[in-house]
């Protein structure tokens, strides 16, 4: 359903969905606010009318599953993570799909990343690629590299 939402409500959509892994956490008032403009748009499904009828300061505890639903009206599914690899796949998607900022899934990976020996294809590439991008010079050469990871992690972890 995403593709009739249209580009800028898709960005919006994901950016709420990456607030699920960020540090600071869902932003209630994000999601409401961004409900309110997709039902004004004419998106009526059942969550995203739910959403939009929260409070803007509604605590997350209340907030969470309606804005997962919401999110999964168009399409993005954002899972709860049960253990670490959970979390790391989530991490990874939202990184890949999702346009997770590079600098906030830099640490989690660096910290979660083993031994070389020990490191898959993925995170071999993404360590590879993680380096080249240190030793860049000009903002669009850094740019084309974490394009590159995210094409990376698209081609090795399924969208949920």
């Amino acid at each position: 359903m995403t593709e009739t939402v249209g580009r800028e409500l898709v960005a919006r959509l994901h950016r709420v969905a990456v607030e699920f892994v960020l540090p600071d956490g869902l932003r209630v008032e994000d999601a409401v606010v961004l409900a309110e403009d997709l039902v004004a748009a004419g998106f009526t499904g059942s969550a995203t009318v739910e959403v939009a009828s929260l409070e803007r300061g509604a605590i997350r505890s209340d907030a969470e599953h309606p804005i997962r639903e919401m999110l999964a009206e168009y399409g993005i599914r954002v899972p709860v993570p049960t253990d670490a690899d959970d979390e790391y796949r989530l991490l990874l998607t939202a990184f890949g799909y999702w346009n997770l900022p590079l600098h906030f899934f830099e640490g989690p990976f660096y910290v979660r990343i083993p031994a070389w020996e020990d490191q898959g294809p993925l995170d071999r590439t993404l360590v590879t690629l993680l380096d080249r991008r240190d030793h860049e010079t000009s903002p669009d050469a850094r740019l084309s590299v974490e394009d590159e990871m995210r094409t990376a992690v698209r081609a090795l972890v399924p969208a949920v």
